[in-house]
């Protein structure tokens, strides 16, 4: 059974776009990695909604995970952070993008 790993970065007040596709980019690196991969810019929710329903809905799934894999430039985002403290404190695996060798 594959291990499911959260992708979390900074996505607010960045380019939506720039950050998506950053997103998506992590996500198809770790499918060929071997994991089932879950991206938070398809959590069901639409862009546009609050950020506390995106960070409620993101954490429930981070929460089904075996890892968090944080991308380069985590530490600008209060989101990034609180996942990553959410992860560290419920015993998830952390990855991180600039040190991730398989």
């Amino acid at each position: 059974m594959k291990k499911k790993v959260y992708i979390s970065g900074a996505i607010a007040h960045y380019d939506q776009e720039e950050r998506r596709r950053a997103f998506d980019d992590a996500e198809r690196f770790l499918s060929l990695k071997g994991f089932e991969p879950v991206n938070p810019f398809k959590n069901g929710l639409p862009d546009e909604a609050h950020w506390r329903l995106h960070m409620r809905a993101d954490i429930a799934l981070l929460l089904e995970c075996d890892y968090i894999y944080m991308l380069r430039g985590w530490e600008l985002s209060k989101g990034a952070k609180l996942e990553l403290d959410v992860a560290s404190s419920c015993g998830i695996g952390v990855l991180f993008e600039n040190q991730f060798n398989l």
